[in-house]
């Protein structure tokens, strides 16, 4: 184990030097904002990127328990303890991590320009809204895709022509009930999170079921067909498995 001292030394060379940063280390977890959180002492995982964004993880699971963007970091050493203080002025967030003890540190100035491609899922759909907004309405202003719920990732977030604070379901495929509860679980918690009473939901995709259609409107939220953009249909450029099969049994006969 590293001692904290040591520990606060490399990190502040390498918060200066902007790279990359894994603590593997017993802490406690304290999150002031919104609202308030505590998570007492356990074996985490804190990550710190070159942009200041901050991600406390356990040791299972795929989403981290406290998170922060564009973080002012701060550390010194508090009553035997390597505090890490890292702030949101602008959103009026803050969160404290105390580290006990120290199982391993590592840096380094990680570089990528590459961005990644996906096909044959929703992030089409996404960034095809988001390089034309007006697939929407005329006005549509997207904003990051990396508005964050408990729920998962929202796949387009932004404002309407009426700056009223929109959430946007995608769906490369026929829409059916699970689409439209997902919508309503992020538009209520985006509602909760920055107490807000309206707030738009919109589910986008080719086509919807009609029950899921009634539920839609129930909750007062609107369904917008759009067509996915046109990709490589693998299957069609590919015999199917009874193909073969008749083949074989042809071939053998």
């Amino acid at each position: 184990m590293l001692e904290l001292r040591t520990t606060l030394e490399k990190l502040d060379k390498a918060l200066k030097a902007f790279e990359t940063i894994v603590i593997g280390c017993e802490c406690k977890a304290e999150y002031y904002g919104r609202a308030k959180s505590f998570l007492g002492f356990g074996a985490r995982l804190l990550l710190i990127k070159s942009d200041r964004t901050v991600l406390l993880h356990q040791p299972t699971g795929a989403l981290p328990t406290n998170y922060m963007k564009n973080a002012i970091i701060k550390a010194s050493i508090k009553d035997d303890y390597l505090l890490i203080r890292c702030e949101d002025l602008k959103a009026k967030e803050r969160l404290d991590v105390y580290i006990a003890k120290v199982y391993f540190f590592n840096s380094y100035a990680l570089k990528d320009n590459e961005k990644l491609k996906l096909s044959g899922n929703e992030q089409e759909m996404s960034d095809y809204i988001l390089e034309n907004p007006e697939l929407i309405e005329e006005g549509f202003k997207p904003l990051s895709r990396e508005e964050h719920t408990r729920y998962g990732f929202i796949d387009v977030f932004g404002y309407d022509k009426n700056n009223v604070l929109t959430v946007i379901e995608c769906k490369r495929y026929k829409a059916g009930l699970d689409a439209v509860q997902q919508l309503r679980r992020y538009v209520e918690k985006i509602k909760s999170s920055k107490g807000l009473t309206k707030v738009r939901g919109i589910l986008a995709a080719p086509d919807i079921t009609g029950n899921a259609l009634v539920m839609l409107k129930d909750f007062g939220f609107e369904f917008k067909k759009i067509n996915p953009p046109k990709r490589l249909d693998i299957s069609q450029n590919q015999s199917r498995l009874e193909h073969f099969t008749s083949k074989n049994m042809q071939e053998k006969a």
